[in-house]
């Protein structure tokens, strides 16, 4: 059966390169921790020392509940939940119907995705103190910080203003001074200070240049076969070839999250021929099993795509073994 292994020793360097800039991470594990699996994932990060984490709704946040001091629903529902649960809040429309009294205040600084717009600000404050909810931390995220360019320190200045906007509010009617966020995994080593806490991602699975790679896949062969020249393999036989060369099936396909080619792709030491199945997929020589990838930033190159779809698309199915 096939395998996705977690290296912790990645992992924790990944965590060591981002708490030298700041200590104070809440760590982003939505969608089933970019599929390293979120709880496995969990007990590393708790094992490390996080406190504080991000999780995309309630049913994830269930899932780890006991394991952080707090959690950060993204998308939340619209009822209370349990006391370490912490609501963003994305619109004005959602902090009117809001129930759960620990709330985080999203910006939007210039994403244009969701979060109150900062003409809002000040209606949205007064709602807070109306309803006494607990402002728990203020937060924005940025579009374009992986770029160079001025955007993200135009978001970074708007956001500056908006922390002292909401500082000067909580000090005149005497609220808890909140936290501030807005430092994701490629702004972290951009911007001159990263506030309060910085909210990294992909940083911690390795899924950006200078981070280490934390998952690799490793597929079992199914079969091994002889293809005589002028023979093909798989669907439509989009590979065919001029030689005799024994050939590999291994135990994963585009129902595990691979991404569907119908040419090949280039794998760790070997190479993956003709099209893709749901379930399998054949391999160049003979092997017990193979490596189909160790660094997805790599991997990554044979598709027209993005690290973290593929990351994120590997199956819950897939055993996730730490190691």
């Amino acid at each position: 059966m096939a395998t996705l292994y977690i290296n912790k020793q990645n992992l924790f360097k990944n965590l060591d390169k981002i708490s030298s800039k700041n200590p104070n991470i809440l760590a982003v594990i939505k969608d089933n921790a970019y599929g390293h699996g979120i709880f496995t994932t969990s007990k590393l990060l708790k094992e490390y020392g996080i406190k504080k984490v991000c999780v995309r709704n309630n049913q994830e946040a269930e899932l780890v509940k006991d394991l952080f001091e707090e959690i950060l629903i993204f998308n939340p529902t619209t009822g209370r939940s349990f006391k370490n649960f912490s609501y963003a809040i994305n619109s004005l429309t959602q902090l009117k119907k809001n129930r759960h009294p620990n709330i985080h205040l999203k910006i939007d600084t210039g994403m244009h995705r969701n979060g109150i717009l900062i003409s809002e600000l000040d209606e949205a404050l007064e709602l807070i103190k109306e309803k006494e909810f607990n402002l728990i931390g203020v937060f924005s995220h940025f579009c374009c910080s992986e770029e160079v360019g001025c955007d993200t320190f135009i978001q970074y200045d708007k956001f500056l203003n908006v922390k002292d906007k909401v500082l000067k509010f909580c000090k005149q009617n005497s609220l808890n001074k909140p936290y501030f966020h807005i430092a994701n995994s490629t702004a972290i080593f951009k911007l001159p200070d990263t506030l309060d806490y910085v909210r990294p991602g992909i940083a911690i699975y390795g899924g950006i240049e200078g981070f280490e790679p934390v998952m690799s896949l490793v597929a079992k062969a199914v079969s091994v076969r002889e293809l005589d020249a002028k023979e093909g393999v798989g669907y439509n036989k989009t590979f065919i070839s001029d030689e005799k060369i024994k050939i590999t099936t291994l135990d994963v396909g585009y129902a595990d999250g691979i991404p569907w080619f119908k040419n090949g792709c280039k794998l760790k030491n070997t190479q993956a021929i003709g099209k893709i199945s749901m379930d399998y997929m054949s391999v160049i020589g003979e092997h017990k099993e193979v490596v189909v990838f160790d660094d997805i930033k790599e991997f990554v190159k044979n598709f027209d795509t993005i690290t973290y779809e593929i990351l994120v698309k590997m199956s819950p199915r897939i055993k996730r073994v730490v190691k």
